[in-house]
C-alpha cells in the first residue's frame, strides 16, 4: 500500500526542516559535528527551507509523504540542474520509524515520474555521503550507478567538507520501476 503524496507549500517549511534536521542527527554523526547537529542544525535547516519557499527556484519540486497530519518523508528535486547529470535529487528523507517500508522508493519513483514529465534531461542524480552506507545500499539496490567522489562542503563539516559520491539513474528506469520493495 502506498502512502499519499502531495506537493509541499511554504506552510510546510517548518515540518520539512524538522524532519531534515532529525534525519541529519540520526544519520550524519560520522561527518557533521555534534555541536552543529545538536546546536545549530534546526535553526539553519529552518532558515534554508523558509528561504527556498520564499524565493523558489523555478525548477524546485518538493513532495511530501503524509499520514494524517504526520510528515513521514519528503523529497526535493531541482529539474535539469546539471547539463550532463540532469535533475538533482537534493533531499530524500524518511522518518526512521518508516524506513524499510518502501517509502523512500515511492518518493524516488514519484519525483522521477515528475521529472520525466517536466525536465528536458532523462537523468536523475544525487550526492550521498560516503559514510551513509544505509542510503548507498538502497540507491544501489534501486539500480543507481556510482559516479564521482569528492569532498564537498556541508554545514557542520568544517572547511574540509565530507566525502560524497554521485549516484545516477535514467529517469525512465526509476519512474517505471515496480511499486513493491
Amino acid at each position: 500500500m502506498s502512502t499519499p503524496l502531495r506537493p509541499a507549500t511554504p506552510a510546510d517549511a517548518p515540518r520539512i526542516a524538522a524532519l531534515h534536521t532529525r534525519s541529519w542527527q540520526e544519520n550524519y554523526t560520522a561527518d557533521m559535528s555534534a555541536d552543529y547537529l545538536q546546536g545549530e542544525a534546526a535553526a539553519e535547516r529552518l532558515a534554508v527551507w523558509t528561504e527556498r519557499f520564499a524565493a523558489p527556484d523555478p525548477g524546485m519540486r518538493v513532495l511530501l509523504a503524509e499520514e494524517g497530519d504526520e510528515l513521514l518523508g519528503f523529497a526535493c528535486i531541482f529539474l535539469d540542474h546539471d547539463p550532463q547529470a540532469g535533475t538533482l535529487l537534493d533531499n530524500l528523507h524518511v522518518r526512521a520509524d518508516q524506513q524499510g517500508k518502501g517509502l523512500g522508493k515511492q518518493l524516488m519513483q514519484a519525483v522521477a515520474t515528475l521529472a520525466q514529465q517536466e525536465a528536458h534531461s532523462d537523468q536523475l542524480y544525487l550526492w550521498v555521503l560516503n559514510n551513509n552506507t544505509r542510503a548507498r545500499t538502497v540507491y544501489l539496490r534501486l539500480g543507481g550507478r556510482v559516479g564521482q567522489s569528492k569532498k564537498r562542503p556541508l554545514p557542520g563539516t568544517g572547511p574540509e567538507g565530507a566525502w560524497s559520491s554521485t549516484v545516477h539513474w535514467p529517469l525512465h528506469a526509476l519512474a517505471g520501476a515496480g511499486s513493491s520493495e
